[in-house]
């Protein structure tokens, strides 16, 4: 069974004293890839360092930490992107808060900085990373009019409707590990088609154990996917993992 974690984040500080026992654990576990998704500019450099060092299995894709994102750091990692483009797999992730940003003027701060992005990836040929944090909808009507270009719609939690628009549009999304425990992506299990989800652990964080989490867990993700769908996990690991590669030309 060849499984892919298509969104997580092991340049944290919550994997440096066993980070390649993880790698060696993801591998044993099945893994043919990870994407490892920087959120700033030194979280960018320890990223490259892995790209690096596990060519050909780890992968990039920057970003930045959406809801404590400046115009400064904006221009920074967009400025990174360009300058490191051929190491790189994707933009993101980039998007809107709705969870940690409450006051209207926040929210739509971020906008602007959102399209910068798109723009990036636009620019760069590249597929763009959608963090949408109870903010699924107002994302989504942003990339419609803003965007031309592969999208994945990363730890989606959108509601019903707007997951048949996001299945709709042709766009990706991501299930975490722990997936089967929230309703909105249950439900978005069983509207996005096969071909457009691909499996996440997101780690550190939504771990489907208790602990930490970190990429052999998205087999948690594969066997929850194949009883919603009732299909063969063998099934899911390969139309998942074919999907992470094509999405991100691996």
């Amino acid at each position: 069974m060849n499984l892919f974690d298509a969104h997580t984040h092991l340049d944290m500080k919550h994997f440096q004293n066993d980070r390649d026992a993880v790698i060696k654990r993801a591998r044993k576990a099945g893994l043919v890839g990870i994407v490892n998704s920087s959120i700033g500019s030194g979280s960018f450099r320890r990223t490259l360092g892995l790209v690096n060092k596990y060519e050909g299995f780890i992968f990039h894709s920057p970003g930045c930490q959406v809801s404590k994102l400046t115009d400064d750091e904006t221009i920074e990692i967009i400025n990174m992107s360009r300058k490191y483009s051929n190491d790189i797999v994707a933009i993101g992730e980039v998007g809107l808060d709705y969870y940690w940003v409450k006051d209207e003027a926040g929210r739509k701060a971020q906008e602007p900085r959102f399209i910068k992005f798109m723009d990036l990836a636009m620019d760069l040929h590249l597929p763009i990373v959608v963090h949408s944090r109870n903010a699924e909808l107002e994302a989504t009507i942003l990339l419609e009019k803003y965007f031309e270009g592969d999208v994945l719609m990363h730890c989606f939690d959108g509601k019903s409707s707007v997951a048949q628009r996001v299945n709709d549009n042709g766009w990706f999304i991501t299930l975490p590990a722990n997936f089967d425990k929230h309703n909105n992506r249950r439900e978005a299990a069983k509207i996005i088609s096969l071909d457009q989800i691909m499996l996440e652990t997101d780690g550190p964080y939504l771990s489907p154990v208790e602990g930490r989490n970190e990429p052999k867990n998205v087999i948690y993700g594969c066997n929850a996917l194949a009883q919603i769908r009732n299909k063969n996990a063998d099934l899911i690991a390969e139309t998942t993992t074919n999907n992470a590669l094509r999405f991100y030309d691996i």
